[in-house]
């Protein structure tokens, strides 16, 4: 697990721990650096990335305050971050509920995604995600045919498919194009998420590439969302 993410998982458990809540104030750096065990340059660092997510506020000459709910799963669509580091930044246990796993045949959007021919096999892996048994994202991964026989002879259900392929394969991940669209949950959406049919739920696709620009997967995400909240960090164009 990165830095960033083994420090926001200890500052969960610590906000956790101590019951609080929006808008509590958070000790001084050098006091939480001390109870997170890091130094202040790499808390101060963290502290940045948080801020950015929208996760606490700062106010000069008084201190640092929470301004989100931490019960939530942060992600902000400028870290690329697997599905099982998100769950785990955020003090929950991943797991998985539902898993299928199977061989079908490339549509044109496969073709264009995962730069495969139209009619190849194509390795699908669908799975529902849990943070502490509770079903949390429901994920479609279409993988390329350099991790095929990777992740078809693996019989992990929890397998990080982020952590395989960096810690495994030592392939490293690259960029994502990625596209947030809301929609309507659908009967199975409800089923599999144990969720209301017809309200709101947050839908993802993206393709994952890896540092040499080769697209990995091709995958569909659709989070319960009361369980996340989706962040991006929009930057000003100088002009």
């Amino acid at each position: 697990m990165s830095t960033y993410l083994t420090i926001k998982k200890s500052l969960v458990d610590y906000i956790r721990i101590k019951d609080l809540k929006v808008g509590d104030k958070l000790p001084p750096e050098s006091d939480l650096a001390g109870r997170l065990n890091v130094s202040r340059l790499t808390l101060r660092e963290a502290l940045k990335v948080f801020r950015e997510e929208g996760l606490i506020y700062t106010v000069h000459g008084i201190g640092t305050f929470l301004s989100s709910d931490f019960e939530q799963i942060n992600d902000t669509l400028d870290m690329n971050l697997g599905i099982t580091e998100m769950i785990t930044s955020a003090g929950y246990k991943p797991g998985v509920k539902f898993f299928e796993r199977k061989l079908v045949k490339a549509d044109i959007n496969l073709v264009k995604s995962l730069n495969v021919s139209e009619g190849s096999d194509v390795l699908v892996c669908k799975r529902v995600r849990t943070a502490d048994n509770k079903p949390v994202v429901y994920s479609i991964d279409y993988f390329s045919p350099s991790l095929v026989n990777t992740f078809l002879s693996s019989n992990d259900e929890n397998i990080s498919i982020y952590g395989c392929i960096e810690e495994t394969l030592k392939i490293k991940i690259g960029n994502s194009l990625a596209e947030i669209t809301p929609i309507c949950c659908t009967a199975d959406l409800a089923k599999k998420l144990e969720y209301e049919e017809g309200k709101p739920i947050l839908a993802i696709q993206q393709v994952i590439y890896d540092q040499k620009g080769n697209p990995l997967i091709y995958s569909k995400e659709y989070f319960r969302p009361d369980c996340f909240k989706i962040s991006i960090n929009r930057r000003r164009v100088q002009r």
